[in-house]
């Protein structure tokens, strides 16, 4: 299947590891001109040096600090200006810290909100508004989390933060509709990452349970018993940003191993 997005100018914010990084290798491994954004310029270089190697494709890294609106900004001023224009923006950022329900205080809250909700807002925003100047459609991927639909005590940031992306995405898709401008959110559930692995540590500490357990009782709560490969989330990421996917706009993709149990 043609995916058509060879020569497409793709942006992956905080893609220097974790999930990002493998969507930043899929779509450059589909012919996309990748640019990947990250706050450390050391581990970045070598994830992008790392891509170029595997993929052979084209990829450039910026570095920048999905929490600082200059720097986002001025990358994707970089982006638009080198490139001529953006086809899609993957907009993903780092999760909330999380603590006990009773222990946190209203900064945490706030914390997590500037982490994860704003960052990726502000970058959906201003690349959304270029979408519009240049008349040529794109795609937009918010990356929240089942949390949001499926809430956990001991990742009670994380269910916020995602529940306000997914409600978001539905109402800009709205707004891009006319002007084919598709958004979606894509929901990882659990997956072999540094991200999980933290997830598993708070739940551990939490309920006074070994980690061991933990990460047991987080796999069992998926149908097929395991955590992803992020390549099968990454597969999914470029289906939607890809000319296949034409009609999906407004959607929320659960990519979870069955772990969500509502319909």
């Amino acid at each position: 299947m043609d995916l058509g997005l060879a020569g497409k100018n793709v942006i992956v914010t905080a893609g220097s590891g974790g999930l990002g990084y493998y969507i930043a290798r899929a779509y450059a491994s589909e012919g996309a001109s990748v640019t990947v954004s990250a706050r450390n310029p050391d581990r970045l270089e070598a994830a992008v040096a790392k891509i170029r190697t595997e993929t052979g494709g084209s990829i450039t890294a910026v570095v920048a600090d999905m929490t600082d609106a200059d720097a986002i900004g001025a990358m994707i001023d970089q982006v638009e200006e080198r490139q001529g224009g953006i086809d899609v923006l993957v907009s993903n950022s780092g999760g909330a810290n999380t603590a006990p329900f009773i222990d946190m205080t209203d900064d945490l809250w706030r914390d997590a909100a500037e982490t994860k909700i704003i960052p990726q807002i502000r970058a959906a925003r201003l690349v959304f508004r270029k979408m519009l100047a240049r008349g040529a459609g794109g795609r937009i991927i918010f990356m929240a989390g089942t949390h949001g639909r499926q809430p956990h005590a001991h990742a009670i940031t994380a269910g916020y933060c995602n529940a306000a992306l997914q409600n978001v995405n539905k109402a800009l898709s709205e707004d891009g509709g006319p002007h084919n401008i598709l958004c979606n959110v894509i929901n990882p559930g659990p997956f072999a990452t540094d991200r999980m692995v933290y997830l598993a540590q708070e739940k551990a500490r939490d309920e006074n349970i070994p980690m061991e357990q933990a990460v047991a009782e987080l796999t069992a709560e998926t149908v097929l018993k395991r955590y992803g490969r992020p390549e099968e989330l990454a597969a999914v990421a470029v289906f939607l940003g890809s000319a296949q996917a034409s009609y999906v706009t407004g959607s929320t993709i659960d990519v979870d191993g069955g772990q969500v149990k509502t319909i």
